[in-house]
């Protein structure tokens, strides 16, 4: 099925190695949720979603990491640290003080360091599908995962990267499937700056106890398969997942998707419970 892509509405902010892009709705004084996508993908995860956010009370603002979607790289690989300071710095240049934050995957990880380093900041954080490896997937992964390509003129590279698309997410619709190839050549051959960094870090599951925080991803989420050591790990963090929804639940569901999050984001309402 052919879905319309959304409208949201674009901007850049200009920070000491560039410009970061970022698409937003929503109405200035409303709770902010501020979004961090999945690598090597963009905002435009999200875009479809963000009016359905911005109606039920968000100002919504999806980021694309830097180096990213149509934020400028930095200059050399940063660490998970480095991307969190830089949300934070993002998140001032937008004048944005107290949000909810909400990241998936590779954002998530990152949403989370930058919520341990202003937890005064974050009223709530909503992670969409947490990768916690341990020390032998951690290791494999860093020598073998998202190898990248060399472009040929003959164009066989687009091959590669599209047998890697569907081969993660089968149920894509080509227009689908398209957009995410071209983010893909919009990053670069080597694409996998930000997994080797969450290959690198070593989240301090911990300390987030210490921040009112949530699961929160489609049922059949990629990342679903680490929800036990998620738990495990973040036994004050409810779950909430949505039935039949991939990792791409916001764009596939999202009136469903707005209504799981909004119901985090309602500070008036408890969070649900596990």
């Amino acid at each position: 099925m052919t879905r319309v892509r959304g409208h949201a509405a674009r901007g850049y902010v200009d920070l000491p190695w560039g410009q970061v892009h970022y698409r937003h709705a929503g109405t200035p004084g409303h709770p902010t949720l501020l979004v961090v996508h999945q690598s090597p993908l963009s905002s435009a995860t999200y875009d479809v979603a963000l009016a359905p956010l911005a109606r039920r009370g968000l100002r919504v603002v999806a980021v694309d990491t830097p180096g990213f979607g149509m934020s400028d790289a930095p200059p050399q690989p940063w660490t998970i640290p480095q991307y969190a300071a830089a949300l934070w710095q993002t998140a001032d240049a937008l004048g944005l003080d107290r949000v909810h934050l909400l990241g998936q995957h590779t954002g998530a990880v990152i949403a989370a360091e930058a919520a341990l380093r202003a937890p005064h900041r974050v009223r709530r954080l909503i992670l969409q599908g947490l990768p916690l490896y341990d020390d032998a997937e951690r290791a494999q992964k860093k020598a073998t995962y998202a190898p990248g390509y060399t472009p040929e003129r003959d164009g066989s590279h687009l091959r590669v990267i599209w047998d890697r698309v569907w081969g993660l997410y089968p149920r894509l619709s080509p227009d689908e499937a398209d957009r995410q190839v071209a983010e893909y050549l919009l990053t670069g051959p080597d694409y996998a700056t930000a997994y080797r960094a969450v290959f690198d870090h070593r989240l301090d599951t911990a300390a987030l106890a210490a921040v009112p925080t949530v699961l929160l991803h489609g049922a059949d989420d990629l990342v679903d398969r680490m929800t036990p050591q998620v738990r495990a790990a973040l036994p004050h963090a409810p779950l909430v997942t949505i039935p039949g929804g991939t990792d791409f639940v916001a764009d596939e569901q999202p009136e469903a998707f707005a209504d799981a999050v909004a119901a985090q984001c309602d500070l008036d309402a408890p969070a649900v419970t596990p």
